[in-house]
Parts: C-alpha cells; structure tokens; sequence
C-alpha cells in the first residue's frame, strides 16, 4: 500500500516515514442529509457524489472526544469506507486540529462530539473509489489506528463500483432491497445476465417476523424480470399482502426484506411448471398459512 500511495506528495511521504499518519474506517452505513436519513444512500454513495461540497467531509470530522483526540496525535488519515468484509479508499486527508467553526452539522453521534478540522488531498483523488484493501488481521476491529503498512491491496478496480456484491452461485443469493436496488439500478452486468438465464422459485424473508413470501419468475427476463419489478414498486412487486403491509410504512421492505432463491430451471419450461413448483414450495414451507402468499 505504500508503493500505491507514495511519491505523490512530499509533506505525505514524510508524515508516512515519521509515523504520523493515521487509517480511519467507516462504516458504509444509510446517509444523512440535512436531517433527514436517505436509506436509498449510503456513505460511500455520498462519497461519490458529494466530493466537493462537504457533506462526505463532515463524516471524516465529527468524532467523540476520545477518538478527536487520537485523530489529532496525526498529520494526515488516509479514509476507507467498509465494502462487506473488505475496505474501499477514498482519500488522504490533512489534520489541523479541532475545528473552531460552529457551522458544521452533527450527524447524531451519541455524547459529546468534536469536530476535527480536515482537508483532501487532490494528489490522491484519482485513486478515491477505486482501491479495494484488506482490513483483516489482529487490527481489523479498530476503525481509528496508526498507518503501519501491513494493508493488501486486493484490486485497483478501472472505473468506480458503488457497491461490490459479489455472484456466487444461485444457491447462495441472499439480498436485502437496498442491494437488489442497486444492482437494478446500476444494471449490474453479471447479475444481470446470470438472474436472466434463469426461470425460478425464489422466496422473501421478512426479518422482523420470520414470515416468508413464495413467489415464482417464469417472464422472458426470468428471475430478473421479476425481481425489477420489487425494485420498480418499492419492494412489494403487486403481491396482495405486501402492497397491505407497505401501505403503512413505505420503508418496510427497506428494512426488513431479504430475497433469495428456492430453485431454478431453464428457460424453456412452460408457465404451468413454474407454477406447479411454485405451489409445491408454499406448502412445503406453510407461507399460505403462516406467511405472505395468498393463494
């Protein structure tokens, strides 16, 4: 990570040699924006498109008092945001010390907060978003620790990915609605085509209850067909039950969906098959009785 980072500024270069720099990670967690929580976004969505007004920034600045202080032992803090089990770069950032300006918004931290006065280096911009790192080892746990090297760079990707959901196989798709979203919303290639391959059974779990929805995908675009259709309608894709319990609270799929997959066949099976599978899965699994599914 070093030989990444160095030789593209002096002052940097020598913070690296006489240890004063810092790695802070954070949690890719739903945004706030003027007081109001976009679960739609997260932070590394605001990284990207709000590089140059600030509001990425106050992230990196607001700390508990504890923390404000161990930042400022530093001269500069290299910032990560979490992608899954990994880390994606997004920038060097100078230190000066508490921020005196009382114009600058919290973002709810619980107790006392400080504000730690920072300021990006362009010298790394082109590199923001791009750098996927290995936080693991004995350090993995601490999201505030001195720069000692011992980072793997695991890719340094061409173009920005906004979020890194990796395919699997069939059997191993698990997906809350925010990542379905973002994988209809950016058209994600390899989904894409693998979700179209398919017809399928697939099921939605909701984790507040435990209930489960049964549904099948048998159109054109098999599973992907289907599974826009949730994204394009919020989260209930016309299911009688769904669209009752979203009509109450247009967050709910939100926070508590997960899709997966039951089984999947080729697509050349007829529509009665699909269906018949279907309805075999709702009786093995009790959703007409205890679930989501009507009929």
């Amino acid at each position: 990570m070093i030989d990444l980072l160095g030789g593209k500024d002096q002052r940097f270069d020598k913070a690296i040699t006489s240890g004063k720099v810092q790695l802070m990670r954070l949690k890719n967690i739903a945004i706030t924006i003027d007081g109001q929580t976009h679960k739609d976004k997260n932070l590394f969505d605001l990284f990207l498109d709000h590089q140059n007004d600030g509001l990425f920034e106050d992230y990196v600045r607001e700390h508990t008092p504890v923390n404000a202080n161990l930042l400022m032992q530093a001269d500069y803090v290299i910032v990560f945001v979490a992608d899954g089990k990994y880390s994606r770069f997004a920038g060097v950032y100078q230190v000066f010390g508490e921020e005196e300006s009382a114009k600058v918004q919290s973002y709810g931290k619980k107790g006392d907060t400080v504000f730690v006065k920072v300021e990006r280096l362009k010298a790394f911009e082109p590199l923001g978003g791009r750098v996927l790192v290995d936080w693991g080892g004995l350090a993995a746990p601490r999201w505030l620790q001195w720069f000692r090297g011992d980072k793997k760079v695991l890719r340094i990707d061409k173009g920005i990915i906004r979020m890194m959901i990796p395919f699997h196989s069939y059997n191993d798709v698990l997906l809350s609605f925010k990542k379905l979203k973002n994988l209809v919303d950016t058209d994600n290639v390899e989904w894409r085509d693998k979700l179209k391959a398919v017809k399928g059974i697939y099921g939605i779990a909701d984790q507040s209850n435990g209930k489960l929805y049964v549904g099948s995908a048998y159109g054109n675009e098999g599973i992907w067909g289907r599974w826009k259709v949730y994204v394009e309608t919020n989260g209930h894709g016309n299911n009688d039950m769904l669209v009752e319990l979203l009509r109450n609270n247009k967050d709910y799929a939100w926070d508590n969906f997960q899709w997966f997959i039951l089984e999947t066949f080729s697509l050349d099976v007829t529509d009665d098959y699909a269906v018949h599978r279907e309805n075999l899965y709702k009786e093995k699994l009790c959703t007409r009785l205890f679930g989501y599914n009507m009929n």
